[in-house]
């Protein structure tokens, strides 16, 4: 194996922007299925296709860093960013397994809220990795971040608070509590990139 002796930086910066972005697309592609619950098929093939090219992304990250003696980040930052972005990705994916698999007839509106606070956290998780190179202007997408997670956590409390409430069907409740956590989980990866973020800025201030 080939190792450089100089830090290939802008190659990992460039491969967490596309990660990001990727993660992004899925957040989309799922909040798109969920606002119209059409050509369920095609829809979740769409949204496999870009996990699986997450999932190659997340490999070229760790090919590179296999080949850089000298790291712009500490390694385990590295695959720490590198595993919660597609963790993004790969969770859409499953939410989207989920609904097929369940074969949910409609899609209830707590649902389409919570994919649109995940749109929202991994749009403004893209943005704080444009950042990160220069390690400026990071904390405001981070708090940013922390909020909308506590948005989240909020629709995903109401959610199942009304799902108990309001069916007496066992196997509906059990659907739909598993379909909110994943969406839940998701967003959670949005709060886990921020914080090895925030702990990059502290260790390089």
């Amino acid at each position: 194996m080939r190792l450089s002796l100089l830090p290939r930086k802008s190659e990992f910066f460039v491969l967490f922007e596309q990660a990001a972005q990727n993660s992004v697309e899925a957040a989309e592609a799922l909040a798109k299925l969920f606002g119209d619950f059409t050509d369920v098929e095609n829809k979740v093939r769409d949204i496999h296709a870009i996990e699986h090219h997450g999932d190659k992304l997340n490999h070229e990250i760790v090919r590179h860093l296999n080949e850089t003696f000298v790291t712009p980040l500490d390694r385990e930052d590295i695959v720490g960013l590198a595993s919660k972005i597609d963790d993004v990705t790969d969770v859409c994916y499953d939410v989207s397994e989920l609904v097929q698999l369940f074969k949910v007839k409609s899609i209830r509106p707590p649902a389409v809220r919570q994919a649109k606070v995940l749109v929202s956290a991994a749009s403004e998780m893209l943005s704080m990795l444009k950042n990160l190179e220069g390690l400026k202007n990071l904390e405001p997408h981070w708090i940013k971040i922390h909020t909308l997670e506590n948005e989240g956590d909020q629709v995903w409390r109401e959610a199942v608070a009304e799902l108990f409430a309001g069916s007496d069907d066992a196997i509906e409740i059990v659907k739909w509590k598993d379909i909110y956590s994943l969406v839940e989980v998701a967003i959670d990866r949005c709060e886990d990139v921020a914080n090895i973020v925030e702990t990059i800025k502290v260790k390089h201030s």
